[in-house]
């Protein structure tokens, strides 16, 4: 069999069933969850459609991006797989050597370089790669810094301002909170974000971004964005863990409290943290968000995350040549 170079996209995963569940967080958590705990999952993954779309997603990105190399005369073949569930990393890479893969393209899909996710990805990779016959495995870089993810929710958040009913609009770009004490001095996350954030504002033609705190604008909330111009924004976390301690805000539920009681009238949520759908857009986005926004008497639109888009496929190919 001809050698050649093998695609590994990495991604958390995401139980495939209702029954599922448990033994996806007990992977996850590293013990067996209460029944309580698993049933209260079960009730939002049932709420979501029974399962999480991220591993689904993720094989067709990985037939479609093998499918554009290909064309583009590369020889390879690209796998998915997953930190926390089936396919896994680990079976991923044996599929890609029993394909003939004798060096390894890694390409996580979280976007955002942090511990919980891309680099527990290249750690659980690694390992896996000392049983295999591969001789190299490289990386390409973080997905946030491509242009098509920018121009992506940059366009999606310019689409939904063009068609929201509402005299003052708030942007509220989002992602993924973390525990402060898991931050290493300088870490890329928070940083990653605002980059994204400011390049998304811009983008959607709203003013340049900056530091703000406790603004009359939006009483008793400090973030990075920009509350002048026609219509404000800001950038700010969500989906904060049950771990005591201190996590990376301002929390989104906060933020859209504070918004209805300073005088906007409507949301519109653009969740630059995540490139794929999955419990923390379907259920805390589309559900639990989208139910307080209901309470609070505002508008709520929540714009599209890439998933398999034409634009995130074509990022995927731009960061992958070069380490063809």
């Amino acid at each position: 069999m001809t050698e050649r170079t093998g695609v590994l996209l990495t991604a958390f995963g995401g139980p495939d069933s209702l029954e599922s569940v448990g033994p996806f967080m007990a992977r996850f958590i590293g013990r067996e969850p209460s029944p309580g705990l698993v049933a209260s999952a079960q009730k939002k993954y049932r709420a979501i459609g029974g399962s999480s779309p991220l591993p689904g997603v993720a094989a067709e990105i990985a037939a479609l991006l093998e499918h554009h190399l290909v064309m583009r005369g590369h020889d390879v073949v690209v796998r998915a797989g997953m930190r926390y569930w089936e396919p896994s990393i680990g079976s991923a890479l044996e599929e890609l050597q029993a394909e003939g893969a004798t060096r390894i393209v890694m390409v996580p899909l979280s976007a955002f370089e942090s511990q919980v996710t891309c680099e527990s990805f290249r750690t659980c990779a690694l390992d896996a790669a000392q049983g295999l016959a591969i001789g190299e495995v490289c990386e390409v870089p973080v997905l946030h810094r491509a242009p098509e993810y920018r121009d992506f929710f940059g366009h999606a958040c310019l689409h939904a301002l063009d068609r929201i009913d509402a005299e003052r609009p708030l942007v509220i770009m989002t992602a993924h909170s973390l525990p402060v004490a898991d931050l290493v001095p300088d870490d890329p996350y928070p940083g990653g974000l605002r980059e994204v954030a400011g390049a998304v504002a811009l983008i959607a033609g709203l003013a340049e971004g900056t530091d703000f705190s406790d603004d009359e604008r939006l009483s008793s909330v400090s973030a990075f964005g920009a509350l002048d111009g026609p219509v404000s924004w800001l950038q700010c976390y969500q989906s904060k863990g049950a771990r005591p301690g201190e996590w990376l805000g301002p929390d989104l539920g906060d933020v859209m409290g504070r918004a209805a009681v300073s005088g906007y009238d409507a949301v519109v949520v653009v969740p630059i943290g995540f490139a794929i759908d999955h419990m923390e857009t379907l259920w805390d986005l589309d559900i639990e968000a989208a139910g307080r926004a209901a309470e609070l008497g505002i508008t709520y639109v929540r714009t599209p995350a890439p998933n398999s888009d034409d634009s995130f496929v074509e990022a995927l190919c731009r960061s992958v040549e070069p380490l063809l």
